[in-house]
């Protein structure tokens, strides 16, 4: 463990001389530095990326690698650290060279290999939403652990979708020959909506005939029953008031009462009575006189 801090510690010096006229890159590598060493990694990785960016450099990469690991991202982390490998025997800095191989052999990398059955011309396999060239489909490839997706699609079938979670060991996706469509069921024909029709002028015509029927017939009602009442009234006051034809001839108060209600229910009645006979007639006339619809009659033999 010490001797893990130390290698660390001098690849921070390594790369704080390399950095030393860096500006931005400096600035972010020491904050980089700092944010690891309080275990603040997921802060950390993003400047000492930026500082790598701005001005690559050995030690940069191996922090960023080391940074990497601690957040679980091990099949990144193992690639910078097999690059900074290469970077270090190129320039004949083997001891470097030694440990960063170390440290990328250590780690426990997931694997996925995707296995294409289909064989559709126009097939198409993506990967995370990325592409995969078609030369590198069988290809056993590193990545984080954590969730992954393969999808393969072509013209005119079903795609092929898979999903899961890698973890430690090896993943084999198969994707098999893509399936026709289902054909599509036949919509069934909706019957027209039924328009409503609009009335013709005879209808209204023959409307207007039954409403002024309704109209004569209630003027009869209200005319019979107010002549009802007219008579039972003059009854009555005959046989209080015999001599007397209207209520102020009466000296009796309950004749002379019953002469009014005579009078008054004998005008409502003729009243009823002529608005009821005018609107039978009426509704006669408008009935009589509205054209007549063609009959038309279906013939059997």
């Amino acid at each position: 463990m010490r001797l893990r801090g130390f290698v660390l510690a001098a690849f921070v010096l390594m790369a704080r001389t390399a950095h030393a006229d860096g500006g931005d890159a400096e600035a972010l590598f020491t904050q980089g530095n700092a944010l690891v060493t309080a275990g603040r990694y997921a802060e950390a990785c993003p400047k000492l990326a930026e500082s790598e960016r701005l001005e690559p450099a050995l030690g940069t990469r191996f922090n960023l690698a080391d940074c990497y690991e601690h957040l679980g991202r091990t099949a990144t982390a193992q690639a910078l650290f097999l690059d900074v490998a290469r970077a270090a025997h190129a320039a004949g800095k083997f001891e470097r060279e030694r440990l960063a191989k170390e440290r990328a052999a250590a780690l426990k990398v997931p694997t996925l290999r995707i296995d294409v059955k289909a064989s559709a011309s126009n097939l198409e396999i993506l990967l995370d939403d990325v592409v995969v060239p078609p030369a590198t489909w069988s290809a056993e490839r590193s990545l984080d652990p954590g969730p992954h997706k393969v999808t393969a699609t072509a013209t005119g079938r079903t795609p092929f979708r898979w999903a899961g979670t890698l973890r430690e060991g090896a993943t084999i996706v198969t994707v098999p020959e893509l399936a026709a469509p289902a054909p599509e069921k036949p919509v069934a024909k909706s019957e027209s909506p039924t328009t409503p029709t609009t009335p013709t002028n005879d209808d209204s015509r023959r409307n207007l005939a039954l409403g002024l029927g309704g109209v004569g017939i209630a003027g009869l009602a209200v005319g019979a029953i107010a002549g009802a009442i007219a008579l039972s009234s003059k009854s009555r006051a005959q046989d209080t008031c015999p001599e007397a034809q209207y209520h102020f001839h009466c000296p009796n108060e309950a004749g002379a009462n019953d002469w009014t209600s005579a009078h008054t229910a004998g005008n409502i009645a003729t009243v009823g009575f002529i608005v009821g006979g005018v609107g039978l007639v009426a509704a006669a006339v408008v009935w009589l006189t509205a054209p007549k619809k063609p009959i038309t009659t279906a013939w059997s033999f």
